[in-house]
């Protein structure tokens, strides 16, 4: 990750540097014994040179062979030396007037590249610290965070804590030319061994900070924490002088005191169960604080080396004229010489020629390095070690592993019929609820509607002529209606209407029982009956006919559910494939991102803005929130490089590229800010998200 943003950094800086200033020697054709000529010598130099340049002209080139290329540019330089009859020492570089141009501008071309690889180890190397102890500092606010957190860390690291303990009681005693024995090791021993200087304070001594290392740096522990409150007491006392001296009120203020005295017990003995985990709460918030100064102080370094970019870009462009212009090297090895101040402050470096500070850059970058690891490891700032972490699932898992194999009898046939429940859920779900309402919707769409019917055409037909016929005849035998009167009847059947019959209904049923008998009232009351099932048939025939037009959308209706069902699985399925998220890396890696650009904001509005006159108002910022503003930004190009969309990622990384830039003011990379939130987190299409 620090590697992405170093190569973005000091990309133009490699690009300058890729070629010298003036066109390179012509490969010699001749590979005999070298002359001592100066015409041969100086070929061979050249030869030897222009190797070195090619060897160089990587994408990044390690510390080892940087170091490699500066003992080979340094004999090369020995060897001119001596032809220059000692002109020069073997750490100094030569400016000679009649120094040839081309040899010239490939040595400055490759202490250039030198000093290119030297700054970017630089700037990885600090980079990459800041970067492990902020991850290590996150962690422990982690573990902090949460009360079971600190439990878990506190049990994980006791065994830990005891082997140090007793390794120290087993040193102590052979310091005092004790027997080690069961009598030295009792209580009693052990507490004059190790005797506390008060009974209240608890001195940090050496079991405490043996199992607690953090109390080396505190110069007490107060214990008088764990002790009740004397307030109590007092007032419980000034309760009993004051009250009245009846029996009733003796007897409830020494119940009072006495449950007061219980509580305070329970207190007291609940204080010292959490001592413990307050003193290890206490030694992750003493570790990540410690992390985050150490953070800063490499942030700040981090900050001074981005701000020597510009500087040295320009004299990397200048580089061609160190062989004959002596100012110009003046100022190249006083840029060096900044460089290891900041690297290194306690370093007092004044050279006049660039090949010594090189030389003290490559060998100081590797030691740092070494201290960084060592200082994190002797004060016991990093992580516990994996096994350390691990050990407690370790213990459970065997004998759990144990009891699962020795009950498999009871619980692996239930799993099997849960197996094939689920399976024959599944598929009667996919065969009764997914597979044949898909079928049934294409039957539906191939025959067009002519399923199953209520009523068919001919039965309503059929049923239409039989009432027209009992009404023809009706008319015909006791209306006795002639040949027209009956057509035009036949017509008002036909519309539904049926008056006539209706008329001598009404009347048979003035006289009942005598219409019964001797008239037309069966015969009227059987038509009325049949036009009553003409009139069912009609209903069930609109019914037939609205059931037919929105049969596709009862279909559709029918599988809907499944379909919802399997796409929202398919959804979850999805989620769980990616890493459980959504687009752009997931909730979890957006929010992160959201976390980023926050402290971004932060560092810009902390930092103090200098309105006095327009010049200081378009000062750089300073080294420290510079580096803060480089560290959050590499991950945040991390993750754009990873997890973007192409069309995304490149105006997102333009961003990026101008929060980095070290030439921009306090105010210029606020707006820059504003636009990220304006642009990157709002919409659907998002990437700052919380």
């Amino acid at each position: 990750m620090p590697a992405e943003f170093v190569v973005h950094f000091t990309r133009f800086l490699e690009l300058s540097t890729s070629r010298p200033g003036s066109p390179l020697p012509s490969p010699l054709g001749d590979k005999g014994p070298i002359d001592f000529s100066t015409s041969d010598t100086t070929n061979s130099r050249k030869s030897a040179l222009h190797a070195l340049l090619v060897s160089l002209n990587q994408n990044a080139v390690p510390l080892n062979e940087i170091h490699d290329s500066l003992n080979s540019l340094q004999d090369i330089l020995r060897s001119r030396g001596s032809i220059s009859a000692g002109k020069a020492d073997d750490k100094e570089y030569v400016s000679n007037s009649t120094l040839d141009s081309e040899e010239a501008a490939l040595e400055a071309a490759i202490v250039g590249k030198l000093t290119v690889g030297l700054y970017c180890n630089a700037l990885d190397m600090y980079l990459a610290q800041a970067t492990e102890v902020e991850a290590e500092a996150e962690w422990w606010a982690d573990v902090e965070a949460s009360r079971m957190g600190v439990t878990l860390y506190f049990i994980e690291t006791l065994p830990v804590r005891l082997f140090n303990v007793a390794k120290t009681i087993v040193r102590t005693i052979h310091a005092h030319r004790l027997p080690l024995n069961l009598s030295t090791l009792s209580p009693s021993s052990l507490r004059a061994l190790f005797h506390s200087s008060s009974r209240f304070t608890l001195q940090p001594g050496l079991l405490t900070t043996t199992c607690f290392p953090h109390l080396r740096h505190q110069q007490s522990l107060s214990l008088a924490v764990l002790l009740p409150s004397s307030t109590s007491s007092s007032l419980s006392q000034l309760e009993i002088s004051t009250s009245s001296s009846s029996t009733t009120r003796r007897f409830i203020s020494t119940i009072t005191r006495t449950l007061r005295r219980l509580m305070e017990s329970a207190s007291l003995a609940l204080r010292c169960l959490n001592l413990p985990l307050d003193l290890t709460k206490q030694e992750c918030r003493y570790n990540r604080k410690a992390l985050e100064q150490i953070r800063d102080e490499r942030a700040e370094v981090l900050g001074q080396l981005a701000q020597l970019r510009t500087p040295l870009a320009g004299l990397i462009k200048s580089t061609s004229s160190m062989g004959t212009n002596s100012l110009a090297q003046r100022e190249y090895t006083s840029l060096l010489d900044t460089l290891i101040r900041v690297v290194f402050p306690t370093s007092i470096s004044s050279s006049t020629s660039p090949i010594a500070p090189l030389e003290i850059l490559s060998q100081t970058l590797p030691s740092i390095s070494q201290a960084h690891t060592q200082t994190l490891r002797q004060h016991n700032l990093l992580r516990p070690s994996a096994l350390t972490r691990l050990w407690p699932r370790l213990l459970i898992f065997p004998p759990l592993a144990l009891y699962i194999y020795t009950s498999r009898t009871s619980w692996i046939p239930a799993l099997i019929d849960m197996a094939n429940d689920a399976r024959e859920t599944v598929h009667r779900f996919v065969q009764g609820w997914l597979v044949e309402p898909l079928l049934g919707v294409l039957h539906t769409v191939r025959d067009g509607g002519k399923g199953m019917v209520l009523v068919r055409d001919e039965g309503v037909k059929a049923d239409l002529e039989s009432l027209e016929r009992m009404t023809l005849a009706l008319a015909r035998d006791s209306l006795h209606y002639s040949p027209t009167q009956l057509e035009a009847l036949s017509e008002q059947v036909r519309m539904g209407d049926l008056t006539p019959v209706m008329q001598a209904y009404e009347e048979d049923i003035r006289s009942p029982l005598r219409s019964a008998l001797t008239g037309t009232l069966l015969r009227n009351a059987f038509i009325q009956v049949q036009k009553a099932k003409v009139d069912i048939d009609q209903a069930l025939t609109g019914i037939d006919r609205l059931l037919k037009s929105q049969e596709l959308t009862f279909a559709f209706v029918g599988v809907a559910p499944a379909l919802a069902i399997v796409w929202a699985f398919t959804g979850v399925i999805a989620r769980a494939w990616n890493g459980g998220g959504d687009r752009y890396g997931g909730r979890k890696k957006r929010r992160g991102v959201w976390q980023r650009m926050r402290r971004i904001e932060r560092i810009l509005i902390l930092q103090p803005s200098n309105t006095q006159t327009s010049s200081e108002s378009q000062a750089p910022i300073a080294p420290l929130p510079t580096g803060l503003l480089i560290l959050s930004l590499t991950r945040v190009r991390s993750y754009a490089l990873k997890y973007l969309p192409p069309d995304i990622q490149g105006p997102f990384l333009e961003d990026l590229g101008d929060l980095e830039d070290t030439q921009l003011d306090r105010e210029a990379k606020l707006r820059v800010v504003e636009r990220m939130w304006r642009c990157w987190g709002q919409g659907q299409g998002r990437v700052i998200r919380q």
